[in-house]
């Protein structure tokens, strides 16, 4: 072969490429909504067992044995939320009438940094509630309620060589059980 030239590539089938693009459009639309069930069959699956027994983690073993992966819990958060953005700019106004923390439009509303502070102050009290640096008395806060700020969840970690082994077991098999809705008939 002269310098010129170039080695001749195979050119690959469109009708393949094809093919394979939509059996991995399908494939990835089934394995998201295979993922999305067992990730919510898990949480209800570990907040029952945490509630049990106290159990905050779980082992991902092959068939084989081999732990391949660990899913953890991971507990939510609670805070201050506005849920009466009105109520609650009136009752600054009201409690401290010589500051300029509200404003007006249709309805009175927190200036924003006010806003942020108050809520601040609220999760370091852990409710809705603020000290009057004034006066230092603890006040209640109206508009805000204490409620779940980030669900609770969990989290998968690999072991270092689990998603080689996991994969080998899905090549041959090891997992048809666990994976056989990805792969079964269905409708569109």
């Amino acid at each position: 072969m002269s310098s010129g030239q170039t080695a001749e590539q195979p050119v690959e089938s469109l009708r393949d490429l094809a093919l394979e693009e939509a059996a991995l459009d399908l494939l990835a639309a089934r394995v998201a909504a295979a993922k999305k069930d067992v990730r919510a069959r898990t949480q209800r699956a570990l907040d029952a067992a945490a509630a049990r027994d106290g159990v905050e983690r779980i082992a991902a073993v092959l068939p084989s044995g081999e732990q391949v992966a660990t899913i953890s819990l991971r507990k939510g958060e609670t805070g201050p939320v506005v849920v009466d953005e009105e109520a609650l700019a009136q009752w600054v106004r009201r409690t401290w009438p010589g500051q300029e923390w509200t404003e007006t439009r249709i309805v009175r509303t927190v200036r924003p940094w006010k806003l942020a502070e108050l809520v601040g102050e609220m999760e370091a009290a852990g409710a809705p509630k603020v000290a009057d640096h004034s006066t230092g008395e603890v006040l209640t806060v109206p508009g805000v309620v204490w409620k779940p700020t980030r669900a609770r969840t969990h989290a998968l970690t690999w072991r270092k060589g689990g998603k080689d082994a996991t994969a080998e077991a899905w090549r041959t098999g090891a997992l048809a059980g666990q994976l056989a809705a990805i792969t079964a008939g269905g409708t569109e």
